[in-house]
């Protein structure tokens, strides 16, 4: 069953409900501005959104929304990140951190009446369940659309197979990663999720990805710690804190050694 599963018509880019059932941790938000404009910052990236542009929000993304239009109009679909575990492989796993990192995209004119043609699809099919394929079809609506959104970012195609095992633990480690890097950074930690020892979890990622675990979870968490620093106004011990750190000088050790800028210098950086 889809659980959570949202699909609704909206005057403001994050609707409420976003934040009062928990999608903003555990779930993606899909929004596309269909009239109006407003500015956005999501994690590191920060420009006004207008008329057909997509946003594309991630577990434990940092929002801020100001300066919309009055009568704007978005369409959004909001569901949990686990109930696309079992649907969609992106043909290139990076494809997650590119959302994260590029949350905001600008939609050609069809590309836009795609994008509509699937939410009208969806929004009918959660309205009228009445058959015992309703669930089905709600899935492979989804998962068609998220390959559609793969496409939109211009990723690089693949001939689509059945997923092997492999394929499904290497997803699930990204859902995992994307869900608790804030709070787990430890190999045995998502080895335990998996039921896998953290030999081979480690090696199964790096021959998939070229990348080790340890560099995953560090890039998502850069990431944060720069959208903690670009979009707020929070000191750095907050920041610190909220990423699980022991304190404001080991994080600040980890963000020099990461980005060659210590969090104040690449603050000032972003004024």
């Amino acid at each position: 069953m889809i659980h959570d599963f949202i699909v609704l018509k909206s005057e403001v880019l994050i609707p409420d409900i976003f934040y009062k059932k928990g999608y903003a941790s555990d779930g993606i938000l899909i929004s596309l501005c269909v009239k109006g404009t407003v500015q956005v910052a999501v994690n590191i990236q920060n420009k006004q959104m207008l008329q057909n542009d997509l946003l594309v929000v991630m577990p434990q993304s940092v929002i801020t929304v100001k300066d919309a239009d009055k009568g704007s109009l978005f369409f959004c679909l909001m569901f949990r990140f686990d109930t696309i575990s079992e649907l969609i492989l992106p043909s290139d796993y990076r494809f997650l951190n590119t959302l994260t990192q590029h949350p905001i995209l600008a939609l050609t004119l069809e590309e836009t009446q795609m994008y509509i043609r699937y939410f009208e699809l969806l929004k009918s099919n959660k309205e009228q369940a009445h058959s015992i394929f309703h669930d089905s079809i709600l899935k492979y609506l989804l998962f068609s659309l998220i390959g559609q959104i793969n496409v939109f970012y211009a990723q690089k195609e693949e001939t689509l197979t059945n997923a092997s095992r492999k394929d499904l633990v290497i997803f699930n480690f990204f859902n995992l990663v994307h869900q608790h890097y804030m709070n787990k950074r430890s190999v045995q930690f998502y080895a335990d999720k998996l039921k896998l020892t953290p030999k081979y979890l480690t090696t199964l990622i790096r021959q998939r990805t070229g990348k080790s675990i340890s560099i995953i979870i560090t890039e998502l968490v850069i990431i944060k710690a720069k959208s903690y620093l670009s979009a707020s106004d929070l000191p750095v011990y907050e920041i610190a804190e909220r990423l699980n750190f022991t304190d404001a000088s080991q994080f600040c050790r980890y963000f020099k050694k990461y980005t060659n800028s210590s969090p104040l210098i690449y603050r000032k950086s972003t004024l």
